[in-house]
């Protein structure tokens, strides 16, 4: 164990029988939110088409990524995704799985594996997923995700 970690353990030893203020609730000791070795790793953004959902369509098996996915591509949480497709930062995507029970509840936003290339391909290109990146409304970044997708749309 590194001395980082023996120093929060010795910390919290000594905190112990402390209690939230105000309360009689004692503290709550998170060792994976403290201990950053012990924490899960960010998940491998080359490893997001690891499973794609495959579907026939127009007579052909083709590949499908789910909103997760394609964060995972981005280096972004699907939450994002999904404000950005409301906001219309990108577009509605053009696929939905069918929810279990066929009701529209449970349905799946899905995506092409030429969608989510293209939207990464464009992200680094327009500078999106840099750490010090420039807001997206500054850059042509949905301008070009809405003509690749009606490029797309208009190949099959």
């Amino acid at each position: 164990m590194s001395t980082i970690a023996n120093s929060i353990d010795q910390a919290f030893a000594e905190i112990g029988e402390q209690f939230y203020p105000g309360s009689t609730r004692p503290l709550v000791r998170h060792r994976n939110r403290l201990n950053t070795e012990a924490a899960p790793s960010a998940a491998d953004p080359s490893a997001w088409d690891a499973k794609p959902r495959k579907y026939v369509v127009g007579g052909v098996e083709t590949e499908f990524f789910t909103v997760g996915q394609l964060a995972q591509a981005l280096g972004r949480q699907p939450v994002t995704i999904r404000k950005w497709e409301r906001e219309g930062v990108i577009p509605k995507s053009t696929f939905q799985s069918p929810g279990r029970d066929g009701d529209v509840r449970g349905r799946r936003r899905l995506y092409t594996r030429a969608q989510v290339e293209g939207i990464v391909r464009i992200a680094h290109e327009e500078g999106v997923l840099v750490s010090h990146q420039k807001p997206i409304k500054d850059t042509q970044f949905t301008p070009r995700v809405i003509a690749l997708f009606e490029r797309l749309a208009a190949e099959q």
